[in-house]
């Protein structure tokens, strides 16, 4: 095994997300660990050992695969985003004015310009990245333990760290593990050709040059000197100061949290949706709402809905009917398609069901590419505006252990599955039942839902029971919620339901005509949680 330990100095993180300055980078990204590693190699005269040990670390294979490594991350707890104003490192007068950019690069002479910094308490102050299967020589170790002990930041400068590497009997399980097909989230990573990027947009050897050219050109000691170095200055650089680019590491890498020793074993029976569901926490940004009911779950899928497909203009059409639920003719999609699995505060004593977050679920059979290209656009809805709701952030959730209501297993049963399952929102009736005697309306709903369990590939339940409440605590009453319209304009009718089968079977189960708008979502029957936890 190999790892590296970080500790941050200060107890918190200061980093942003590459695209949202606003929001905090953690767990740390791996490739933002290699940047860390490289700007030090780089910063103290670019030892040709440890460049040997970058050149190493960046290209670990394992049968033609890049090997990912694993993580361990404690939880945070969001700052406040601080506004200040810095010397920044571009100059914009570089290309005009030469002799100002130099003049730039000095931080008392830097123009100072807005900037926001995204920060975060961290619960634990080490974090670790773990290769389990990766032994390097001694002379690497050696050069990677003498590399680290010089970096002194990851992320912005104020982020102060200590890295080594680790003994393994210090290293903690790794939390977060490489895993595309069930991917939570995705973390930048270093692979083969990383460190010659970075040294093309670092860019040392030609910035020194033209810096002592400069020099020369102002020295009237030397007019021979003085007259070659304005040559090269006009003939390699055009009187132009070469650019230093920030680098932008576009590979990333899909991380799930581990599965438990319980849960590997027999695997139940599932739906055509995946149980690896895309999970985002829901935060209040502005509005005259401190929370939102679950009753509010229709506005907030047709929200999020419309965004998604906004930001997804540039990708396949196949990927846009995923999104969109139709053919690129208007047709409704006949398989499965994205459906919204919302997260709420139920099954509990106190339980009073606030909507917490929402769930992503894919068709089960979903291509890889296909997953990654859904969780970028997923990834660029960074809020909802609701209207009269107000505005909502949506939020990655990198906890290790999130609140109950906000596990994925929570909302699909765990690997070995469930028999008993209850409705959290109601199912909305695919037809309108027809019979007037009450038992018989109840058997033809209760028919109605066993077909709806069938069509998402599950075997029709045991006993259904129709209710007008769910067994879960916290859960609104079905009258609560508002009613699903057919383009005839007429609605709807919908209730709960308490399924009941034969054998376990795993979630996400949806049900009904609304199951792709976060409808007729079920959740595994267990005892109610005393207390008041999430």
């Amino acid at each position: 095994m190999f790892a590296l330990g970080i500790r941050y100095l200060n107890g918190c993180v200061v980093a942003s997300e590459p695209d949202n300055r606003d929001r905090v980078e953690w767990p740390p990204h791996p490739g933002r660990v290699f940047m860390a590693l490289a700007a030090a190699h780089f910063l103290t005269g670019e030892d040709a050992d440890e460049r040997k040990s970058l050149l190493w670390l960046e290209s670990l294979e394992q049968k033609g695969r890049p090997v990912i490594p694993s993580i361990f991350a404690g939880g945070k707890a969001r700052r406040r985003i601080v506004t200040q104003f810095v010397p920044v490192n571009d100059a914009s007068g570089s290309r005009k004015n030469p002799p100002t950019a130099l003049l730039q690069s000095a931080p008392v002479a830097r123009s100072r310009q807005e900037r926001t910094f995204a920060s975060a308490w961290l619960d634990r102050d080490t974090a670790f990245l773990v290769w389990p299967d990766v032994a390097p020589d001694q002379a690497s170790r050696e050069s990677l333990a003498r590399l680290c002990a010089k970096v002194t930041r990851i992320g912005h400068s104020s982020s102060l760290v200590q890295m080594w590497v680790a003994d393994p009997k210090e290293v903690r399980e790794p939390n977060w593990i490489p895993n595309e097909e069930g991917a939570e989230i995705r973390l930048r990573v270093a692979l083969t050709g990383t460190l010659e990027y970075l040294e093309c947009q670092y860019n040392r050897k030609r910035v020194e040059e033209f810096a002592a050219l400069k020099v020369a050109e102002a020295d009237d000691s030397d007019p021979k000197a003085r007259k070659e170095a304005q040559k090269r200055l006009r003939e390699e650089f055009n009187k132009t100061a070469p650019p230093q680019r920030r680098p932008k590491l576009s590979v990333d890498h899909g991380y799930a949290r581990p599965e438990s020793s319980e849960d590997i074993g027999s695997v139940a029976a599932g739906t055509v949706f995946s149980p690896h569901l895309i999970v985002r926490r829901l935060e209040r940004s502005e509005g005259p709402y401190r929370q939102l009911d679950l009753t509010r779950v229709l506005a907030v899928c047709r929200r999020w809905r419309d965004a998604l497909l906004s930001r997804s203009n540039d990708l396949p059409p196949e990927i846009r009917s995923m999104l969109a639920g139709h053919d690129i003719d208007g047709a409704p999609l006949q398989g499965p398609h994205l459906a919204f699995v919302p997260f709420a505060f139920v099954g509990s004593e106190h339980a009073d069901g606030k909507l917490l977050g929402m769930g992503i679920a894919l068709p089960a059979d979903i291509d890889p590419q296909n997953r990654r290209s859904v969780m970028a656009a997923v990834g660029q809805v960074k809020e909802l505006q609701l209207g009269r709701l107000g505005v909502w952030r949506t939020e990655t959730i990198t906890e290790s252990r999130p609140a109950r209501n906000l596990r994925t297993d929570t909302w699909t049963a765990p690997p070995s599955g469930a028999a008993h399952w209850s409705t959290t929102t109601p199912i909305a009736f695919d037809s309108h039942p027809k019979s007037k005697d009450r038992d018989a309306y109840q058997a033809e709903i209760a028919s109605m839902i066993g077909r709806s369990c069938e069509r998402i590939g599950l075997p029709a339940p045991r006993e259904v029971i129709v209710t007008p409440v769910s067994a879960h605590l916290g859960a609104p009453a079905a009258h609560e919620f508002p009613r699903l319209e057919r383009k005839d304009g007429s609605q709807r009718r919908h209730a709960h339901a308490i399924l009941v089968f034969d054998e376990k079977v795993r979630g996400p189960i949806l049900l009904g005509a609304g199951r792709y708008r976060g409808y007729g979502l079920c959740r595994p029957l267990y005892e109610p949680v005393a207390g008041g936890s999430v």
